[in-house]
């Protein structure tokens, strides 16, 4: 039976955990109810909001995983209350969370952090929160959240998440302060037509062998601005090579409790001292509206990105497509040959980058605010651990946090997609989500990350001029950020 078909079947069975089936309304900042729900509890049971901590912690960490309560339980009847930056969440989620009475709370993506924070000493507290990818680190390291054990959920019982994705929110206790449940793992998105004028073929194969390292990738990117004189660039953002340079870094910044550089710091200015200079990208910032027509009207041959970024940028559409079954044709050998034409390379196609990353992706978190605690364990265990639920959720496109699942999609041939030639992304990105490393310090790498960002823009200004400068300013900040001065 093909995985398709097994997916269909899948679906046809009966949800067998108990799950939220109420139809909560989305308002924005709103605190409407989506049923009828008993009176609320007194303010006496409302907890008291704590100043949290933000600042990384550069302490060793414990070995020991936190302890997990016997039983977990729900010490109110108000609605689950939900904050969150996605609209479509509600609509998206209600049918595979049946038996909770919820409400959510929905905030615009640019007052989310800011109007979260404020929900902590308002009457409407949250119990569970939405985080990004950029948050994440500030919230895992602070005490709006608190650990998934402290609502029943294990290490153990995450086996078939991708790693990374809970090692991202790992606080310095070693306590994992949020699931998973939307991945976005990244690939190089190329123009076919443009890699096979430029690059010399518009062959997966061949374009991974020419861009698997950072010295091709530069070699590549001289070669393009040369032949093309300059119009045609291999990438529109020479930025977005530090968030994806950095990844996997293994090397802490911090040592002896004092900061230190390595080979690392002097390679990643070089290349991109070398990528300004010559002037082989377009300097157009990652999600600008100059950056998303570069790259859809053929000025940049590639750009980095998850499938949701492909969606955004070059309207790529995910998701499964039953493809019927084809009986061979009979052939007779008096039938005329009829010529075929070759059609010119379109399109988009996919192939691992230099280095494996993310560029996004949603986790969900406890508040510390939650007295739903049992409620909250049923909405993280549906979203991130139930095979039915998240089986559904990638037949509708979604990338979940469960390695069987999105394995079993990289071999079925439904998910091939036309918009990319007939290549089934996932192919390509479940093994690169494999291979995504988490710092230990996650919260520190942000920091050193921020910081040569900002010295190598004051480098090029001419703020700066020699890179022993630029060394000693990034000690000292990094020093200050971290309280080590």
């Amino acid at each position: 039976m093909k995985f398709g078909k097994l997916l269909t079947t899948i679906l046809a069975v009966s949800l067998a955990l108990p799950m939220c089936a109420c139809k909560p309304k989305n308002k924005d900042e709103s605190n409407v109810s989506t049923k009828e729900t008993s009176a609320k509890q007194s303010s006496s049971e409302s907890e008291s909001e704590t100043d949290p901590s933000t600042e990384p912690s550069t302490e060793p960490t414990p070995s020991v995983d936190p302890t997990v309560p016997s039983s977990v339980v729900d010490e109110s009847e108000d609605p689950l209350v939900i904050y969150g930056y996605e609209k479509t969440f509600a609509v998206q989620f209600a049918e595979y969370l049946k038996d909770i009475d919820y409400e959510y709370i929905y905030i615009e993506p640019s007052q989310y952090d800011a109007e979260l924070k404020k929900a902590f000493s308002s009457e409407k507290k949250p119990d569970i929160f939405m985080v990004d990818a950029d948050s994440l680190s500030n919230f895992t390291e602070s005490d709006y959240s608190i650990g998934i054990e402290q609502v029943g959920i294990s290490r153990k019982d995450l086996d078939d998440q991708f790693e990374y994705t809970y090692k991202a929110a790992t606080d310095k206790d070693q306590s994992i302060k949020a699931l998973a449940y939307d991945l976005a793992p990244t690939a190089l998105i190329y123009n076919r037509y443009l890699a096979d004028k430029l690059l010399g073929s518009a062959d997966p194969s061949q374009v991974s062998a020419k861009l698997s390292d950072w010295n091709s990738f530069m070699e590549q990117a001289r070669e393009v601005s040369l032949n093309t004189e300059g119009v045609v660039k291999l990438l529109a953002d020479r930025q977005q090579l530090g968030r994806l340079f950095w990844e996997g870094r293994s090397v802490s910044w911090i040592k002896d409790g004092k900061v230190t550089i390595d080979s690392e710091f002097d390679r990643y200015f070089a290349l991109q001292e070398k990528l300004f200079n010559e002037t082989l990208t377009l300097e157009f910032a990652e999600g600008s509206e100059e950056w998303t027509r570069a790259i859809n009207d053929g000025q940049c041959v590639l750009f980095f990105g998850s499938l949701k970024t492909a969606t955004d940028v070059i309207g790529y559409v995910p998701g499964h497509k039953e493809k019927p079954e084809v009986t061979p044709k009979e052939t007779n050998a008096s039938d005329e040959t009829t010529e075929t034409t070759i059609p010119e390379e379109t399109g988009w196609s996919i192939v691992p980058a230099p280095s494996a990353s993310y560029d996004g992706g949603a986790w969900l978190m406890v508040a510390s605010t939650c007295d739903k605690r049992a409620s909250a364990a049923k909405v993280l265990k549906a979203l991130t651990l139930d095979t039915t639920v998240m089986t559904d959720l990638a037949v509708k496109g979604r990338f979940v946090n469960s390695r069987s699942i999105m394995k079993k999609c990289a071999q079925d041939p439904n998910f091939a997609s036309d918009f990319l030639a007939g290549q089934n992304p996932y192919a390509v990105l479940v093994p690169e989500a494999e291979r995504i490393v988490i710092p230990d310090e996650p919260a520190v790498q942000k920091c050193a990350e921020t910081e040569i960002q900002n010295l190598f823009n004051s480098y090029i200004n001419q703020e700066i001029e020699t890179m022993d400068e630029i060394k000693q300013q990034f000690i000292v900040a990094m020093e200050e950020l971290l309280g080590l001065s």
